[in-house]
């Protein structure tokens, strides 16, 4: 593996012997590998192909054996660059279903034509395979049984290695950098895509390789239109004195993500807007609090809810099911910070934690970048200020 490559061998050959280890829990022979995320995560390929539509890759993990790599030919010398897998086949870019019949000789090579393989079938990630295609494959290999394995992928990249975390890291150094940008330039007058568009400039400024989640919830006095509305897309209006932004930003270093929130007001604040910031950080620094391993996740969720019920919102933290959700190759990951989830926090999961409160004012919302240590927590984003910062 040259300079450019993601990860060492041996960090991919572990990832792989993990997964190893829950295939044979659950009887799976075989992981056929189809999204881009899964895909980076097992081999370490990196392309921009994935943004074409009609572009497939594949990566078959035998429960034993070599794994293998089934790209369109354009890939094969960058698959030898990239990743730690040696045995590569391609097929004829313009007839996506030579991959298929690429997958079916790979099944049979292995003896796996009556065996059970796994794939991504569910659990918020969709196979990256035309419908007809899943259909010819599973004709090709009528006795194979086909199960969902997203969640062990799911499981694997939920905890972070310590290389992962020093991608995520310097992901997040990113954006605090772009949001101190940010803060010294907004003012009265710019448009809300200024705005946006300073901090992705920022952000690629700085070495992400791109920005991503830059969306923003502006309160404008006497304007019902907009007031109470959730983060959305920036638009050309106008910044003006005495609006309150709740704005969100993001952006991937060498693959891995930096998502958060912070909010500020244009000029003066007025006092609910003092006090919804007030209510929110103090909801965000409970379930912060409440972060460290071998807790349930939902544990967090409760602290910033029984937070929010102490400040008298009762009512609408009665409303609120989830505050949050993990990182890494992928802006939202599982697992998520829910009631309902019956997850255990471990070391070394990234989560973002992001209470909100909508007010008669005002949809706020902060936001932080945690990390999961062996005693407790790190956050790794820049603390928001106790206060509303006032530009």
């Amino acid at each position: 593996m040259n300079d450019h490559a993601d990860f060492s061998p041996k960090e991919y050959q572990q990832r792989l012997s993990k997964l190893r280890g829950l295939m044979a829990e659950r009887g799976i022979d075989a992981v056929l590998v189809t999204t881009e995320a899964n895909h980076r995560y097992f081999t370490g390929h990196v392309t921009h192909r994935w943004m074409h539509q009609y572009t497939a890759m594949f990566t078959l993990l035998p429960l034993e054996g070599e794994p293998l790599l089934i790209v369109p030919p354009q890939e094969a010398c960058m698959c030898e660059e990239d990743s730690w897998i040696k045995s590569i086949r391609t097929f004829p870019l313009e007839h996506i279903l030579q991959g298929v019949d690429a997958i079916t000789d790979a099944v049979r090579e292995l003896g796996l034509e009556e065996g059970r393989i796994g794939t991504e079938l569910g659990g918020i990630v969709a196979l990256r395979m035309p419908c007809e295609d899943f259909d010819q494959l599973q004709q090709n290999l009528p006795h194979v049984d086909f199960v969902d394995a997203s969640a062990l992928c799911w499981k694997l990249r939920a905890r972070k290695s310590s290389a992962e975390v020093e991608r995520i890291r310097a992901a997040v150094a990113i954006t605090d950098a772009a949001y101190q940008v940010l803060f010294e330039e907004v003012k009265p007058g710019m448009s809300e895509r200024e705005l946006c568009r300073l901090l992705a400039v920022e952000h690629l400024r700085r070495g992400a390789e791109m920005p991503g989640s830059i969306t923003l919830a502006p309160y404008i006095p006497d304007d019902i239109r907009v007031a109470n509305s959730t983060l959305r897309r920036p638009i050309d209006r106008v910044l003006t004195a005495g609006e309150m932004i709740t704005q969100d930003a993001g952006g991937v270093y060498r693959g891995y993500w930096s998502d958060y929130t912070r909010m500020f007001a244009l000029g003066r604040a007025s006092a609910a807007h003092q006090d919804a910031y007030r209510v929110v950080y103090d909801c965000l620094q409970a379930a912060i609090e409440a972060t460290r391993p071998g807790v349930p996740i939902a544990d967090l969720i409760h602290a910033a809810k029984a937070t929010m019920s102490a400040s008298g919102h009762a009512d609408y933290a009665a409303k609120v099911t989830g505050i949050g959700h993990a990182m890494g190759l992928e802006i939202i990951e599982p697992p998520f910070i829910a009631f309902e989830n019956e997850v255990i926090l471990a070391e070394g999961m990234v989560f973002t934690i992001e209470p909100g409160l909508f007010t008669a004012d005002a949809f706020c919302m902060l936001e932080e970048d945690v990390l999961v240590t062996d005693r407790g927590y790190e956050v790794l984003s820049k603390p928001a200020s106790a206060e509303l910062p006032i530009l």
